[in-house]
């Protein structure tokens, strides 16, 4: 039998965790890498099916230059394991006020031209002085200033700039609600420019061969390297906690010991169920149970017959597109339209092995409420207020379609993150980047509990969601091996 006592377990192999875990057996700990499903990359894992290779659902990738998924590999000897790509153009389409689909022209990658997006987006002579201005401001920010922003939402920093509305839609339509996947009020505006200037300064759009799920599975292929294990389809039941310390974890594949825990599960799961409330202070739990959650993705998986989409992704958006919270209530409430921006990816576009010879893939995805419990009738709204838009965009696509998969936050949560209280567990990224949960008021990498740590999207990182996973999971691995070399010293 295996040695079932180990320096640290990390639950979950999700970017943040598979990172975490690589970098910890990388740097000397014996680790164990416990993962419920049978493939590793959690909300970025990826699937095949009938010759074609894709990720479970859209998936953004920013910046280009100086990526965390490029550096974590090439310091874990594994870079040659995952091939990035960044096809260097997209397909953004706006729809004008008056109806008419146009896509963005496509420029070189580090050339876009200011003046040529203002003559697609239609904005007036007298305009653009005040855009220009804008985009000087946030792009050449220093880092002192956008820390003074934690307590602003990006929907008052750029509506005080007085940019015109197409430009409003276009930032927030185009970057922010897919980055981040909240509500543009509520989106934090230091969160949202420093990520911002990653993407004008060094670029968006990266994609992994094969899927971005080749990336934690490569990191997944350090631990082994390094002496470490990886446990797959091992569900975690119970995180041991004695005396105040955490001493191991239950799973569904036996009971295994360490005085340290990393949990990839989510914050919330894993001082509710993993764990048990009753072990933490009562604020710590009051404030975890009022942490609120990213909002979600539902779309579709198109397998087509033929190609008919020639760029690797985009957007569709119209000025109407920005997500506010009222705005968003309302139409879950089926109050107001459910469409807004919708994303699109094409993977066969950027690995021509990802589609059979003559066929194409396309993913799409648009805003939902993160809930599980989404009734089906409210599951058709959404969906088909998304597929009205693909389908004026993209106006042969329909008749291309051989078959079709439709993914909801029940699926996302099945996959990754259980649902514990009502109306979460399908949310796109973890915690929502929102004023008051960022910066300051982000939560702590280390849990009350002695040697219990969160890694992921709900703490340790900032920025685009699988970014900031890895980097939450680099700076959990710092402190992790902190706390054990301090240990072994008191030892």
């Amino acid at each position: 039998m295996a040695d079932q006592t180990y320096d640290v377990i990390v639950i979950g192999a999700g970017f943040g965790g598979s990172a975490c875990a690589g970098l910890l057996a990388h740097r000397g700990l014996k680790v164990l890498l416990v993962e419920k499903n049978a493939r590793a990359g959690g909300k970025a894992m990826s699937l095949a099916k009938n010759g074609f290779t894709y990720t479970a659902w859209v998936v953004i990738g920013a910046p280009v230059i100086d990526n965390l998924y490029e550096s974590v590999a090439r310091e874990l000897g594994v870079a040659d394991l995952a091939e990035l790509v960044a096809p260097g153009h997209q397909g953004a389409i706006y729809r004008s006020p008056d109806g008419r689909y146009s896509q963005l022209p496509d420029m070189p990658v580090g050339e876009s031209d200011p003046l040529v997006i203002f003559d697609w987006l239609g904005i007036a002579e007298d305009d653009r002085g005040a855009a220009i201005a804008m985009f000087a401001e946030m792009t050449m920010m220093p880092p002192e200033e956008i820390e003074q922003l934690h307590d602003v939402s990006f929907h008052e920093w750029i509506t005080a700039r007085g940019v015109p509305r197409s430009l409003y839609a276009f930032l927030v339509s185009l970057c922010c609600d897919g980055m981040f996947m909240v509500p543009v009020d509520m989106l934090e505006a230091a969160e949202a420019i420093r990520s911002l200037q990653a993407m004008f300064l060094r670029h968006g759009g990266m994609f992994c061969r094969g899927g971005f799920g080749k990336v934690a599975e490569a990191y997944c292929e350090a631990v082994r390297r390094n002496g470490g294990r990886v446990l797959m389809k091992a569900k975690t039941e119970r995180v041991l906690v004695e005396g105040g310390r955490v001493t191991g974890v239950v799973t569904s594949q036996g009971t295994f010991r360490a005085p340290i825990v990393v949990s990839n599960a989510g914050i919330q799961p894993t001082v509710t169920k993993l764990v048990g409330e009753e072990h933490f202070p009562a604020d710590f739990v009051r404030r975890n149970r009022e942490l609120v959650p990213s909002w979600a993705l539902l779309g579709y998986r198109y397998f087509l017959k033929r190609p008919v989409i020639e760029v690797p992704y985009g957007v569709v958006f119209s000025d109407e597109s920005p997500w506010s919270r009222e705005r968003l209530e309302k139409a879950a409430a089926g109050e107001a339209s459910r469409e807004g921006v919708l994303y699109y990816e094409v993977p066969s576009n950027y690995d021509p092995t990802a589609a059979p010879a003559g066929k194409q893939i396309v993913l799409t995805g648009s805003f939902c409420p993160p809930s599980p419990q989404m009734t089906a009738a409210e599951i058709e709204a959404w969906a088909a207020a998304g597929e009205k838009i693909l389908f004026a965009a993209f106006p042969g696509l329909a008749d291309a379609i051989e078959d079709k998969e439709l993914y909801t936050p029940r699926d996302v949560s099945n996959l990754t993150r259980e649902s514990v209280f009502p109306g979460q567990g399908g949310e796109t990224i973890g915690l929502g980047q929102i004023v008051g949960q960022c910066g300051p008021g982000k939560p702590s990498i280390k849990a009350p509990v002695e040697g219990l740590f969160f890694v992921g999207c709900d703490a340790g990182g900032t920025g685009v969601g699988t970014q900031q996973a890895i980097e939450s999971g680099m700076v959990v691995a710092d402190a992790v091996l902190a706390h054990h070399q301090a240990a072994q010293r008191a030892a």
